[in-house]
């Protein structure tokens, strides 16, 4: 950043020629922004990022607009520091962060924040590395090879030439073809002087791997592609729900139709759900479209300031990764995709907290771009837009290979005698998952708990190893023998003895998918058994590594948790086991039905994509919930027939909306008056509504601990979603008196 020439603390002569000033909004719970002098000979643009003075302090601002105003209006304080590059955000990215803090009551400034990413904002760059390829063309090369033959001196550069020949990229990192050939950098530098190869330095974010050519796709991929990119052309903001069954080929109508509008001159954003679901999708991506810049919290700091930086620039036309890039800085964004837009990651759980599909709607909106939200299993939301007339439904009814869906099987837990240790088998899955394995296939074991026991407690006395911090049970991990929060992260060793009563009797009771996996591997030794869970995929390259082993056949058996439901393509996985389809089922939340049937369905789906049938083994305890049974048929429609009316009777949505509020605090007293207060305020504003607006609580929350802080929340409830306008500018998200935190959650995915 610059800062400004000097010219005084202040413009304070009231009687002075006008000033020419930014309304900037600063990054501070301030709602309207701050006017500020700028400096003689300094061009300034809207969507500037710029340090201005607030107080005793300088922080971070945006440009809003650029004006003149009289002098008697001031004194202004001059800008501190402003960045001499274009403006970070766009016309779009501007419009969008200001309607973004409108709708989820967040102040402009806070909302930019959350639009460009803290690296991008800081400033981060991207390292090169050193990279190699072929200059000659493939006869020359096999001559100056034969010229090499027979010379020992000459065997360093012959092996780095055979290397390079060897790979199927064009660049191939310079360390890597030096480890290949067990050479130093000399003979590279002797045989880029004889014209054999090119040293270049690039970034690592730019792959060149083979293309690959489209399939011929199926009629019904056909008509949505047609269908989406029409709009795409026409420039009309349009919305569709990709309702396709697993296996359908969603993905290949996301590529297509990415292809077709990257032709019209136009650009494309992809949204997953996942980071982990990231590889597998820019892989098929990259195959066909050439370069994408990807954009999730993953990556490290220089590495994601360089794909924002290859957008904004048009270097790369295409941005995929998890919600937030949807704020890619790319122009003319003419398709926005979200696969598997029922996720629950699609809403951010930080303020702003907004929902990635009504976002993806406004930017549709302002850029005149079609809205693909696709699922095997759409969210209520996507179908009751269907229902109403605001999205058009496109149907994929069959595989795309031809493969017919899994056969879905409900096993009754209640009249099993479970096989192997932790009773977590039912003797059919025991026997199916054997014989899978027997034929070569691939097995995938999905239960929704990480760890290894969910329970530690004492058999004597009762005493249960819950966290200080959060009202809830203490997992425990076998793999590092600690006892680990889920919610604070809060860490420490398993009791030999119970700490209340000094008995032995500890108990370690529940399973997670760290029991699970142990369980596979007593039950079928020898085989090679994996766990994708939140605990495997801390580690960087986590998600690549299992992808590509699963991929390989180097797994044979998968354990994991909701990650693996999503979006996993491996043809060779024919047999899917749920240890427990009730866990879900438990949660005090009005969608728990909904997120069952989508998590069962999805999980149902890995199985049986390629040339082999797939068998699906449900375990549940409560084989008769409405469910179980629409999930065991795949049968979506008829799932939300029975869900949507139960909603639209106690206002739920999508027939109603909601607002929750949440107070949080050290002391418990001073959370729940808080919450009381602001329900005393808000019963004003709803008799002013003429009732509109039904407000439950406050009541405790399903957590009343987390994180040390003591919970309480309140419900605002309307049927017309504008109506809670009020109760967001009514009651904004802030720090009160004693410590409070209120938290105001519009559209909550979660009531925990």
């Amino acid at each position: 950043m610059k800062e400004h020439a000097p010219q005084g603390s202040l413009f304070d002569d009231p009687a002075g020629p006008p000033v020419r000033v930014a309304d900037v909004a600063v990054a501070a719970p301030i709602a309207t922004p701050l006017s500020y002098a700028i400096a003689d000979g300094v061009t300034l643009e809207p969507g500037t990022r710029v340090k201005v003075p607030l107080g005793p302090r300088v922080v971070e601002g945006f440009v809003l607009g650029i004006r003149t105003a009289p002098a008697q209006e001031g004194p202004f304080r001059p800008i501190a520091e402003y960045d001499d590059g274009p403006p970070i955000l766009t016309s779009v990215t501007l419009e969008l962060g200001t309607r973004l803090a409108r709708r989820y009551g967040a102040a402009p400034g806070e909302s930019f924040q959350t639009v460009v990413p803290a690296p991008v904002r800081a400033g981060q760059k991207s390292p090169t590395r050193r990279f190699v390829r072929r200059h000659a063309d493939a006869d020359a090369t096999q001559a100056f090879l034969r010229s090499l033959e027979g010379k020992p001196s000459k065997e360093k550069q012959r092996r780095i030439l055979t290397a390079l020949l060897a790979r199927p990229e064009p660049f191939v990192p310079l360390s890597e073809l030096l480890a290949a050939a067990d050479s130093g950098p000399s003979p590279v530098e002797t045989l880029a002087k004889a014209g054999m190869l090119v040293v270049e330095d690039r970034h690592d974010d730019e792959p060149v791997g083979p293309r690959t050519e489209a399939p011929v796709p199926t009629p019904e991929q056909a008509a949505a592609v047609d269908a989406i990119v029409a709009e795409a052309a026409a420039r009309r903001s349009a919305t569709f729900v990709l309702d396709g069954i697993t296996g359908s080929g969603k993905t290949e109508v996301y590529v297509a139709a990415a292809e077709r509008t990257l032709a019209l001159g136009r650009t494309v954003i992809m949204l997953v759900p996942e980071i982990a679901l990231t590889p597998q999708t820019v892989e098929r991506f990259r195959a066909r479209l050439g370069r994408v810049a990807v954009l999730h919290s993953n990556q490290a700091d220089g590495a994601r300031a360089r794909q924002w930086e290859t957008l904004r620039t048009g270097e790369v036309r295409v941005a995929l990764g998890p919600r937030s890039a949807l704020f890619a800085p790319l122009p003319d964004v003419g398709l926005i995709v979200l696969d598997e837009e029922h996720e629950g990651t699609f809403k951010q759980q930080n303020h702003p907290r907004y929902v990635a599909r009504d976002v993806a709607k406004m930017r549709a909106d302002i850029e005149g771009a079609a809205l693909v939200l696709g699922s095997a299993t759409p969210s209520l939301e996507a179908e009751a837009m269907v229902r109403d007339g605001r999205a058009r439904r496109l149907r994929l009814t069959v595989r795309a290979t031809g493969a017919a869906l899994p056969t879905v099987r409900v096993i009754d837990m209640r009249n099993e005698k479970p096989v192997g240790k932790g009773g977590l088998f039912s003797t059919a899955l025991y026997h199916r998952t054997r014989k899978t394995l027997e034929e070569g296939r691939q097995v995938l074991l999905f239960l929704n708990r990480r760890g290894f026991s969910t329970q530690v407690l004492c058999k004597r006395c009762g005493w249960r190893a819950r966290c200080t911090a959060c009202d809830v049970n203490l997992t425990y991990y076998q793999g590092t023998s600690s006892l680990i929060c889920h919610y604070c992260d809060a860490r420490s060793e398993p009791p030999s003895k119970c700490p209340d009563c000094a008995a032995p009797d500890v108990r370690y009771n529940g399973a997670g998918t760290e029991k699970v996996a142990e369980a596979a591997m007593m039950l079928f030794p020898g085989k090679r058994v994996r766990r994708m869970d939140g605990e495997t995929l801390r580690a960087r390259g986590a998600a690549e590594s299992i992808y590509a082993d699963l991929k390989a056949g180097v797994i044979d058996i998968l354990v994991g948790t909701q990650v693996i439901a999503k979006g996993l393509d491996i043809p060779n996985i024919t047999l899917i086991g749920v240890i427990n389809a009730d866990t879900s089922l438990l949660i005090p939340d009005f969608r728990a039905a909904e997120r069952t049937f989508q998590l069962l369905c999805q999980v149902a789906g890995r199985a049986g994509r390629g040339d082999f049938a797939g068998e699906v083994l449900i375990q549940t305890f409560e084989p008769a919930h409405y469910a179980m049974k629409f999930a065991a048929k795949q049968d979506a429609p008829g799932f939300a027939d029975v869900e949507l009316p139960m909603r639209a009777l106690h206002g739920y949505p999508p027939s109603g909306h909601l607002v929750r509020i949440v107070t949080q605090a050290p002391d418990a007293d001073a959370a729940r008056e808080a919450a009381q207060t602001l329900r005393t305020q808000l019963d004003a504003l709803t008799g002013a509504n003429d009732g509109r607006i039904a407000l439950l609580g406050p009541a405790p929350c399903p957590i009343p601990l987390l994180q040390g802080a003591h919970r309480f929340h309140l419900l605002a409830r309307a049927r017309v979603d504008a109506d809670l306008d009020a109760v967001i500018a009514a009651c904004p998200e802030r720090t009160m008196r004693g410590g409070v935190r209120v938290i105001v959650d519009r559209d909550p995915s979660s009531m925990m």
